[in-house]
């Protein structure tokens, strides 16, 4: 086997352009051509970044400004492009964005607590074009805006604004201190819109002329005269699991509309509210002007004409304050269960399936969901018993710790099935099962019956082999891929668009010594091992190095296994030595125990990545850092010497 193999061998995400392909014992895979919009990731970075164009590498390749990063983005075509905003507070002008026809543009912040946009008063902080294509904002917090739309101003097109806080922007005199939408759809999920104002004018937080859709937002303290949360204005609003409160209007003492809302303000067009909490507003009833009740609302008062599925003047919403609440994205006001918002919501009008902070709904431990942006959660349950399966040449599988409710799913020997090529073992993609496969390209689903799991065998094909070694699942968790001694990767279902990356025979690498396979987390590559440890990349798999590249000789090597987030993988040795690469920690071998073994088989890494357990074929079971040890054959008085793989059951 060849001993130099690093990422310069398979390009990580290169689209290799090859049909089936079918060489003495080997085996091989489709692969799809280009698409037609291609993703790119672009940078932006205020501590290290240099550069005012092109912005194509982290750190000192990435833009130095966010402006600059939009410009290289707009400048793109075909493109689906992520501007990657790292950490920090990015002082700059009001900028504008039209993103050409075709393309789509996100800019991803490090998150609403770390990363901040204030343009000092000279605009809107972003002015999205008319004719501009698709624009999502994520995860920033955006400040300091001063013009109509003072956080962001959408004059067309799609605009969506995801787990950012949009706060102390301002509408002096005109309207929309945090968000003012003109033309097109504005999405607002999981945001928090306060201290913005429209001293002279409508919509503290929101405006809107057009379409506007909030689910899972707050508006707490924004201020405007008229409408202090959020006003529809001809348009269409429609707001679902919102919390509005402590919003107020009347800025400078003038009162429009008499009882203008410090909460919602429908002056033409139609506004809708659905599970969501108005309450504690310091100027203002909740609503004015004609609002649809869409159900499961509680209000403190009842100025929004909230009908019997609804609660109107509620004493025990409680008071809300507004703070992290266990996240660090945007802040949240907390209820407790003894607040009239608790439980209102049925489970079968659950349309939002998490809260702002992206936690179950309904909360865990209980049945219905509360009115409001925030979900209780009860109790944890007990999380699953960390196990794991072990699986023979025969097809029997055996699961430990003995007796658990799950985990076992059946076997060859329970079905009548007598084989003696079973060479691996791996979960199903859909989580509840496994697939056993043979040496030969035979896969067997279990629990059988299931309508997923199964994606094809290669005597299913008529192809002719006996150098099957191992499977793994396929990036979109639909299929998976088989693979030779030789490094041939065969992909199910055949013709599929993803799920194959390369393989040793199309590479023109010839070796027969491969033992293992395992896919990269996320399913976008996978890694293979060979008996000397050499490892080969393709996909996404990134190559940390090998044990030929460290100048260790062996020929021992029976399996290797990805970190959790596949920025390392080890390398185990059938005397149960094992080698760590990239952000991989050994938390010990056999040979430094001073135990003397030539059977270990398979290395099975624990849930949380901080151990692992290393697998004899007589069923052995060995732990390391937090794996604990949950049985084995031999503890058990079971005799064998076919154990061929073990997977986790937890």
């Amino acid at each position: 086997m060849a001993n130099a193999r690093g990422p310069n061998q398979v390009r990580p995400g290169a689209v290799i352009a090859l049909g089936l392909l079918l060489s003495a014992g080997s085996l091989a895979g489709f692969a799809s051509g280009a698409a037609a919009i291609s993703s790119v990731t672009l940078y932006v970075d205020n501590s290290l970044g240099t550069a005012s164009t092109g912005c194509t590498a982290p750190g000192a390749g990435a833009c130095f400004s966010i402006e600059d990063g939009v410009v290289a983005a707009q400048a793109l075509s075909n493109s689906a492009v992520t501007l990657d905003v790292a950490a920090g507070f990015y002082s700059e002008t009001a900028m504008s964005i039209k993103v050409p026809a075709g393309d789509t543009l996100t800019i991803q912040g490090d998150g609403s607590s770390t990363t901040t946009l204030d343009d000092g008063g000279t605009g809107s902080d972003f002015t999205i074009e008319t004719g501009s294509s698709p624009v999502t904002i994520d995860g920033i917090t955006i400040a300091g805006g001063s013009a109509d739309g003072g956080g962001v101003y959408s004059d067309g097109g799609s605009v969506t604004l995801t787990n950012d806080t949009i706060s102390g922007d301002s509408a002096a005199g005109g309207n929309g201190g945090g968000v003012y939408n003109d033309f097109g759809t504005i999405t607002l999920e999981n945001d928090t819109l306060s201290e913005d104002t429209a001293a002279g004018g409508y919509g503290g937080g929101v405006y809107n002329k057009s379409t506007a859709i909030l689910d899972n937002d707050t508006l707490s303290d924004d201020a405007a005269l008229n409408g202090g949360g959020v006003v529809n204005d001809s348009g269409t609003s429609t707001l679902e699991n919102d919390t509005l409160s402590h919003d107020s209007i009347g800025l400078g003492g003038l009162l429009l509309f008499g009882t203008a809302a410090g909460g919602v303000l429908n002056i033409g067009g139609s506004t809708s509210l659905a599970n969501s909490l108005l309450s504690n507003h310091r100027q203002g009833g909740n609503c004015h002007g004609t609002v649809t009740d869409a159900s499961f609302n509680v209000a403190d008062d009842a100025t929004c004409g909230f009908g019997s599925n609804s609660v109107s003047g509620s004493t025990s919403i409680g008071s809300l304050t507004l703070g992290a609440n266990g996240s660090t994205g945007p802040q949240t006001e907390a209820i407790t269960t003894s607040s009239s918002a608790f439980g209102e919501v049925p489970k079968s009008a659950c349309s939002l399936t998490t809260d702002e902070r992206g936690l179950p709904r309904p909360g865990t431990g209980y049945t219905n969901c509360e009115a409001g942006a925030f979900e209780l959660q009860g109790a944890l349950p007990a999380p699953p018993t960390p196990g794991y399966d072990l699986a023979g040449s025969d097809g029997g599988v055996f699961v430990f710790p003995t007796g658990q409710s799950s985990g076992f799913f059946g076997s060859l020997p329970g079905l009548g099935v007598k084989v003696n090529n079973i060479v691996g073992i791996v979960p199903t993609n859909n989580f509840a099962g496994y697939n056993l496969v043979g040496s030969d390209g035979g896969v067997f689903v279990f629990p059988t019956g299931q309508s997923s799991g199964f994606f094809g065998s290669l005597p299913g094909l008529g192809v002719n082999v006996n150098n099957v070694v191992g499977i793994v699942p396929t990036n979109n968790f639909t299929g998976y891929d088989l693979v030779g001694s030789d490094g041939g990767v065969f992909v199910f279902p055949t013709g599929q668009s993803s799920g194959f990356f390369g393989s040793l025979p199309s590479m023109g690498v010839q070796v027969n010594d491969i033992v293992g396979i395992v896919a990269s987390p996320g399913g976008g590559g996978y890694f293979l091992v060979g008996k000397d440890g050499g490892v080969f990349t393709f996909g996404s798999a990134s190559f940390f190095g090998s044990l030929p590249g460290t100048g260790v000789h062996v020929t021992n090597i029976t399996a290797i296994a990805s970190t959790t987030d596949g920025q390392g993988y080890y390398v185990v040795g059938a005397d149960g030595a094992v080698y760590a690469f990239g952000d991989a920690t050994s938390h010990g071998s056999l040979p430094g125990l001073g135990v003397s073994v030539s059977n270990i088989v398979s290395i099975v890494p624990t849930p949380d990545g901080g151990g692992y357990w290393l697998i004899g074929s007589d069923g052995g079971v060995f732990a390391f850092g937090d794996a604990v040890s949950q049985g084995s054959l031999p503890g058990l008085g079971v005799s064998v010497k076919n154990i061929v793989g073990a997977v986790p059951t937890a």
